[in-house]
């Protein structure tokens, strides 16, 4: 039998398991969504270092592709994707649709 505290340590532990899978990996191709030039980019484990929040997405703008949307800040929310052809063809999609 487990005690409460021994449990509530489990799932602790899973759940921070869980969350650190939750954000990309670098090596990860994206863009910063939130600017009309932005470029895709192989990220970085330092670009990484400065996301506060990064959300899963299998939707991005009307594509059924996997992503990750990540806030850095107000100017900065960061389109993440496994693979560079990925991020490429979801930032023309985005810039076709646009203003």
């Amino acid at each position: 039998m487990i005690s409460k505290s021994g449990l509530c340590m489990i799932l602790l532990a899973a759940s921070g398991a869980a969350g650190a899978d939750q954000m990309p990996k670098p090596g990860s191709y994206g863009f910063n969504w939130l600017k009309a030039d932005s470029r895709c980019k192989k990220l970085t484990e330092k670009d990484f270092s400065q996301v506060k929040t990064c959300t899963e997405s299998s939707n991005a703008f009307g594509l059924q592709l996997h992503s990750h949307a990540c806030k850095v800040n107000a100017q900065t929310e960061l389109m993440v994707y496994a693979t560079a052809a990925q991020c490429q063809e979801a930032l023309e999609t985005m810039q076709a649709n646009g203003p």
